[in-house]
């Protein structure tokens, strides 16, 4: 039996308005434009030994947050593609749970930036390897023009500089260059700049960061809290800007506007709360915490604060002229003040754990923040919204520095008086919660459903 054209129309509306109804009671997702978290009062203390084994944890639910890449198209980026966030309060102290999927763990990689303040250092991490771009081919120049350069190509010194040449664009590379070319003819860079990597991904020869079985980078996780008043201009998150050491750096004859890691959304600034597992993971699988680097005031230029077994995360401020590291001695990024910040550096206490193919990290974060470190810390406190962001890199992966995976919007944060209630039911009457923005939609979707059904019938009385 053939449908005429009025049963047709009639049976897509009716679809419709049952699709509506369905929603509303099975609660099919609706998407959100700004997904909240929200940071529930609880009574207990951290033990960050076992992160994530506290009690209150219990009874409160994760929140799914998707994750995109940092940089479109890199092979290395956006590795992770969702976090699991919990996130409590004690009254004294803010406490994040965070658990991501990693199917291999960055054992014993160090953080490049503390590598760099003890020389004895070795192993993975200790500085970047930058993988180009398929098609991507050089050629060592020696004339008089680049006499004084020296280049250094599969581990022997060629006097000349090396050109990279992609598809016609031509980028110079600074004296002293090394390289390694494979046998399928990838080039590797060694000792990666940033300034470089800025360089090289204008002219589309980043590929991503070189990984194999014994050269990886650090696990890292982060989460930023937008300082800026209100809310932030866009909603989208724009991140950080691709660039110099410094803002105005001038790098082999290039002029870089920007510093790496400052702000792009205009008129902002946050604070980073940055774990890395290669340097702030209280571990022997952190080579870092292994040789004590954290209690020899000789390297690190800090006063050492006994860190009671557990971590901590790097607090880092950003704003749209430098990243900046809050202590005085800068060891990641330049330090934000000269003096005056005490024991900055280890004030954000931190936990993990990697098992069953995931890592859990736990943070902690004194709500009562010392005057000095206000301008650069967060504030956090019950009643008011607050916008933060999150990224993963997964260094065994080829993850690190700006290449992660990070949010595609900032997410809005609270923090309320009360525990986690979940919804309400009884054993003889079932109660449907149905959340407002559900409802809207459902009711917009009957009404245009209806709608139609009007002018459709309206039309074939005609």
């Amino acid at each position: 039996m053939r449908l005429g054209k009025k049963s047709h129309v009639m049976i897509l509306v009716l679809a419709v308005l049952s699709l509506s109804v369905f929603s509303m009671f099975f609660q099919v997702p609706v998407a959100q434009s700004s997904p909240v978290v929200t940071a529930y009062k609880v009574v207990g203390t951290t033990d960050l030994g076992n992160p994530g084994s506290e009690s209150f944890w219990s009874s409160i639910p994760w929140t799914n947050i998707s994750l995109t890449a940092n940089i479109p198209n890199a092979p290395t980026s956006g590795l992770t593609k969702y976090l699991l966030v919990k996130a409590a309060w004690n009254g004294s102290d803010l406490i994040f749970l965070l658990n991501w999927e990693a199917p291999k763990p960055a054992y014993n990689a160090w953080s490049a930036a503390a590598s760099g303040i003890y020389p004895p250092a070795s192993g993975p991490g200790l500085f970047r390897l930058v993988e180009l771009t398929p098609g991507v081919v050089y050629k060592v120049v020696d004339n008089s023009t680049f006499s004084s350069y020296v280049s250094i190509v599969n581990g022997k010194e060629e006097p000349g500089r090396i050109i990279f040449n992609y598809s016609g664009i031509l980028l110079p590379a600074p004296n002293d260059t090394q390289i390694q070319v494979l046998s399928n003819g990838t080039i590797i860079l060694f000792h990666s700049l940033r300034p470089m990597e800025k360089l090289l991904y204008g002219d589309g020869m980043f590929y991503g960061y070189y990984v194999n079985s014994t050269w990886y980078y650090p696990d890292r996780a982060a989460i930023m809290w937008y300082l800026g008043s209100g809310a932030p201009s866009t909603m989208t998150m724009v991140g950080m800007h691709i660039g110099g050491k410094y803002a105005g750096q001038v790098f082999d004859g290039f002029n870089f506007t920007y510093a790496g890691g400052s702000l792009k959304l205009p008129g902002g600034s946050a604070n980073i709360w940055m774990w890395v597992s290669g340097a702030t993971w209280n571990s022997s699988e952190d080579p870092a915490f292994k040789v004590n680097l954290w209690q020899n005031e000789s390297d690190t230029g800090l006063s050492y604060t006994d860190l009671h077994n557990h971590g901590f995360a790097v607090p880092l401020f950003t704003n749209n002229t430098n990243m900046y590291e809050v202590d005085t001695s800068g060891i990641w990024y330049a330090p934000v003040k000269s003096s005056g910040l005490n024991d900055s550096l280890f004030y954000i206490w931190t936990g993990a754990k990697y098992s069953n193919g995931s890592w859990t990290v736990e943070y902690v974060y004194p709500l009562n923040v010392p005057s000095s470190y206000e301008p650069f810390f967060a504030h956090p406190s019950e009643g008011n919204i607050y916008y933060i962001a999150f990224a993963i890199w997964q260094g065994p992966l080829g993850e690190t520095l700006f290449d992660k995976s990070i949010v595609p919007n900032w997410l809005t944060f609270e923090m309320v008086d009360h525990g986690y209630v979940p919804p309400t039911t009884t054993s003889s009457v079932s109660h449907v919660v149905i959340p407002t923005a559900v409802v809207t939609v459902t009711v917009v979707g009957v009404i245009v459903a209806i709608l139609a059904i009007v002018i459709i019938a309206a039309v074939y009385r005609r």
